[in-house]
């Protein structure tokens, strides 16, 4: 036999078993002593070229290593000739500033400005630590079972980050877990939880005099240890909030009785250190219960204050209790300076109030108004008088934002008449409402840039309380697209709309008319964003057309909640692991507009 053909080409297409390669053909004895001797050749090929790559590959290692090295060399000395070797260190100082979180202090993270900063170089670490800018602002957090040697370290941490801002006002934010259950039997401790916090507490006592900004989210039973501070004078702190840590971290909470005689009023844990506070002009009393009344024994220049945000009560159940409708017309009356307002108002059934013996307040000052209404008697006909004369005795002629919250209609009408409505820019609406109160309500403000709604829908008929019906449809969007047929269309320099429709029912919006809303509002729209509770059965051409302007740069979201599985789907894994909760969140208006309470599925 010859080899010619293998020598010159290795093809399986010029083999003598060309016809069987790829087969299942079982090859006979003689055939096999033919296929060995006919891979004698290309075995021997085969060896051969192996051992030349394997010397070729040697050759190339040694390339490989000798560029790495030259590569090495070149790379350490181009660094020197880096542009950043040659910012001056105060201009970096004031890169790092910039890396710092906007939205709240600087925690104890190496993934995070400041401390990131000082783990790249020598160099960076030493400018870091020189500058006070990047050390004047801290979280710190005490979880409810840490050793003793961990806590005295976060002491020496906490002192030290401090020391290092030098002379500049701090911004202090101190966050304690409640206890709860039995402590983790690796845990190893002869101080109790309130000595550790005392520990922390007195870490700060030296720099309290430099307080700015001062948020203090302890367990109402813990505020007492800041005892501690009052041998501290706040001269310069001008911002302080305050929050009950069992109500942020949903443990069962028990708030006073809102009908109680004011007899505990005056027992508010935190109000001691108000008395150090001077300077104050912004004050937070969200998420803590403050008995009736409480707010006005505060011992504050109330006077001074151009930020007042009360909202007590226990945010995870909503059993929220804030201020009587009394109560707020006397707290609002001592705050003439007043530029930036969030309350929680009570509504009691059948409250004998009389606004026209309170005359008008005035509040020339005050650009924001962010305001909810709780009541525990839907069907109280007393409540949407209540409601109104708030409104009625207030006199904000610099507002700018408007934000209402309640379950009970508020008409357009005299009620109102000391909002400047003309002059609105932002308005965030969540109330039970008909169309045409939504379209009145739209019609008074031609200078709004930005609307958020949040729909709880109108009954949808006399006969039941409970079946409601969505405000916002189709309308709507027509009335606020500019077209050949609406050429003065209604808010005609919104920026910004926000719609979140939590009703179950299928809503009343079009795909065919969000579209024509955002075509015709392409030229000024930046954000547009719809929540819903369900899935929409919008058109698929439509949703592509929606897609594309999302594509090319508009801000805009529509998406659902999405709930856990439901017990009756079919899952061929079920009973392998633990089921979820199969029920929606028990307030179905508390799903997020941003990420709902499971997470969101999303639609554009």
């Amino acid at each position: 036999m010859t080899t010619s053909f293998e020598s010159s080409s290795w093809n399986s297409m010029r083999s003598p078993f060309a016809s069987t390669i790829g087969t299942n053909h079982v090859p006979s004895m003689d055939e096999m002593l033919r296929l060995k001797a006919l891979l004698a050749v290309p075995r021997t090929e085969l060896n051969r070229l192996e051992l030349e790559i394997a010397r070729t590959q040697l050759v190339l290692d040694g390339l490989l290593r000798q560029k790495e090295k030259i590569n090495n060399y070149i790379g350490a000395h181009q660094a020197l000739m880096s542009p950043i070797r040659q910012i001056p260190s105060e201009t970096l100082a004031d890169i790092f500033v910039w890396c710092l979180p906007a939205d709240r202090n600087a925690v104890r993270s190496l993934k995070e400005a400041p401390l990131l900063l000082t783990t790249i170089c020598r160099n960076w670490r030493q400018v870091a630590l020189d500058t006070p800018r990047l050390w004047n602002s801290l979280h710190i957090f005490l979880p409810p079972y840490l050793s003793d040697i961990a806590v005295s370290k976060r002491a020496i941490g906490v002192k030290t980050w401090l020391q290092r801002s030098g002379s500049l006002p701090l911004s202090i934010s101190f966050h304690v877990k409640p206890l709860s259950g039995a402590p983790p039997t690796t845990t190893t401790t002869t101080m109790d939880f309130s000595d550790r916090l005392k520990l922390l507490i007195r870490t700060l006592v030296p720099f309290g005099h430099r307080f700015g900004n001062l948020f203090l989210s302890l367990p109402s039973e813990n505020l007492r240890a800041f005892d501690d501070l009052l041998m501290c004078q706040f001269s310069i702190l001008q911002s302080f909030r305050v929050r009950d840590a069992n109500v942020f971290c949903g443990f069962f909470f028990h708030p006073p009785d809102p009908w109680n005689d004011g007899s505990h009023s005056a027992r508010v844990p935190f109000a001691p250190l108000l008395t150090r506070m001077p300077a104050l002009r912004r004050l937070q009393v969200a998420e803590i219960s403050v008995g009736d009344g409480g707010h006005l024994t505060l011992p504050i220049n109330w006077g001074l204050l151009t930020d007042l945000n009360l909202q007590g009560g226990d945010l995870m159940t909503d059993q929220c209790y804030g201020v009587r409708v009394t109560e707020a017309f006397d707290i609002l009356r001592k705050t003439s300076n007043l530029q930036y307002l969030q309350i929680r108002i009570t509504l009691i059934p059948d409250h004998p109030f009389e606004g026209t013996s309170l005359g008008m307040i005035h509040l020339p000052h005050l650009g924001s108004i962010r305001i909810k209404f709780i009541s525990f008697q839907l069907d109280d006909h007393t409540i949407p008088a209540q409601v109104s004369s708030v409104f009625e005795y207030i006199s904000p002629p610099s507002l700018k934002l408007l934000s209402v919250a309640c379950y009970h209609p508020l008409p357009m009408g005299s009620a109102l008449s000391g909002i400047p409505f003309h002059t609105l820019e932002t308005l965030e609406i969540a109330m039970r409402m008909t169309s045409e109160t939504l379209t009145g309500w739209l019609s008074c403000v031609p200078e709004l840039t930005s609307f958020k709604f949040k729909d709880l829908g109108c009954p949808a008929g006399a006969e039941s309380l409970f079946a409601f019906t969505n405000t916002f449809c189709d309308s709507h969007l027509l009335a606020l697209t500019p077209s050949h047929d609406n050429p003065s269309p209604l808010c005609p320099k919104l920026t910004t709309f926000r719609m979140i429709n939590h009703l179950p029912a299928e809503t009343r919006i079009s795909s065919s008319a969000l579209l024509g809303f955002v075509l015709g509002r392409a030229p000024t729209l930046k954000t547009f964003d719809l929540f819903f509770d369900r899935d929409q059965l919008f058109a698929e051409n439509d949703l592509i057309e929606l897609r594309k302007l999302k594509r090319n740069g508009l801000q805009m979201r529509l998406h659902y909640a999405k709930y856990p599985l439901h017990a009756e789907e079919d899952l061929p894994s079920d009973g392998l692991h633990p089921r979820p909760n199969s029920q929606p969140p028990i307030m179905a208006h508390r799903i997020s507009d941003m990420d709902g309470a499971f997470g969101t599925n999303r639609i554009v």
